[in-house]
């Protein structure tokens, strides 16, 4: 295989990895509560500890990127997230359950920031930077939905132990794929300067966009079920529309990586793109919650996904684009900030989201796509200089 399609794939494998590893993290209570007979409270400390670690763990992934290069990086991620799921099939002490909760956060973090930086390399070419980031972006999506479904299927005909076994295999795909010959490997990346990156003002507005903008992807699960809810309509409807929501925003992705490599689009539609999407996102919101008890938000979801679905590549795009060659331990400062921002408002969310008063709560999400807007503006101005 030629040097560029060896990175081409092994890129693909580990996005593919990566959204597998986000969506298998909502399955860890199951796996980690058998393998430690842990009770629930128990567990909850150990989970929170793999949500704090999250933000030090991307931000270090990023510096190894930047120093290492994203092969190595992409190895290491790749076989820390199978050895995790092999160790799940083992009965284990706090300790050792903790420990592998880290390994697990290390290997993912690994796996995601090595292959969104590889994509705007592997993906049309390094100026299409959002082309790139949006198309690669379609195979996280993807990787997330194929495994929640094929979870589903392999629990249901396999034992948990052996559904593990499937998924650290298919874990150790991009290790394979990035072993194989090749010989473009090399994208000018250069140490990561640490210092460098907090001095720089551009880094530190997209940290805060995404401080912002990760809890709010969470948040819409939960307010589509609280909402769905205060409409008398039952869970299995209410997870139909989720799913086509998640579907809308793999679509709009899709869409929005043709179009930006067909019209070539200046950063003036990047920047008018983070902004503009959140705000009409947040517009919406209001009008379906404001929206009588008979109202069915089924078009509203699906136009919901659309809208918001491009907005973080199209964000790391812009960062990207300020973050000269250390685009490694940029990526990393940021989404340090959005795993950061997730822990902070997850007891906000919980706290909301079980009121008594559906609709005096389902506001967050409003509140939160607001201030992506306003974060996001801030930042496209501050890019204009």
């Amino acid at each position: 295989m030629p040097g560029m399609q060896t990175m081409t794939a092994a890129t693909i494998g580990g996005a593919l990895s990566f959204g597998m590893a986000l969506a298998l993290f909502g399955r860890l209570k199951l796996a980690v509560t058998q393998a430690v007979a842990a009770k629930d409270n128990s567990f909850r400390r150990w989970f929170l500890a793999l949500n704090v670690s999250l933000a030090p763990l991307m931000l270090l992934s990023g510096v190894l990127l930047d120093t290492y290069g994203a092969r190595l990086v992409l190895v290491a991620g790749s076989v820390m997230l199978a050895v995790t799921l092999v160790l799940l099939n083992h009965r284990m002490n706090y300790l050792q359950t903790l420990a592998a909760m880290l390994l697990a956060g290390f290997g993912a973090s690994a796996l995601g920031a090595a292959s969104i930086v590889l994509m705007p390399h592997v993906f049309f070419v390094s100026e299409e930077t959002s082309a790139g980031l949006n198309l690669g972006f379609v195979f996280i999506t993807l990787g997330a939905l194929l495994a929640s479904a094929f979870a589903d299927i392999l629990l249901a005909t396999l034992q948990l132990r052996r559904t593990l076994a499937v998924f650290s295999l298919l874990a150790l795909v991009p290790a394979f794929l990035t072993a194989l010959p090749g010989s473009h490997w090399h994208i000018g990346e250069r140490p990561g300067d640490l210092s460098a990156m907090f001095a720089e003002p551009v880094c530190w507005l997209a940290g805060l966009t995404l401080f912002f903008y990760v809890p709010l992807e969470a948040a819409l699960s939960l307010w589509t079920f609280a909402l769905l809810a205060e409409r008398g309509q039952d869970e299995r409807e209410a997870t139909g529309l989720l799913s086509g929501f998640w579907m809308a925003f793999l679509a709009s992705r899709l869409l929005a990586a043709l179009a930006q490599h067909t019209f070539f689009f200046s950063d003036w539609w990047d920047r008018g793109l983070v902004v503009a999407a959140p705000l009409v996102a947040a517009v919406l919101l209001g009008n379906l919650v404001g929206a009588g008890q008979r109202s069915r938000p089924r078009g509203g979801l699906i136009l919901l996904g659309l809208l918001l679905g491009p907005v973080l590549p199209t964000l790391l795009s812009l960062l990207f684009q300020a973050a000269s060659d250390a685009k490694g331990t940029a990526f990393g400062l940021a989404f340090a900030a959005g795993s950061l921002g997730s822990v902070l408002l997850a007891p906000l969310m919980r706290t909301q989201f079980t009121a008594r008063h559906p609709l005096s709560v389902l506001r967050l999400p409003i509140f939160l796509a607001l201030l992506v807007t306003a974060s996001a503006l801030i930042l496209g101005l501050m890019m204009m200089r």
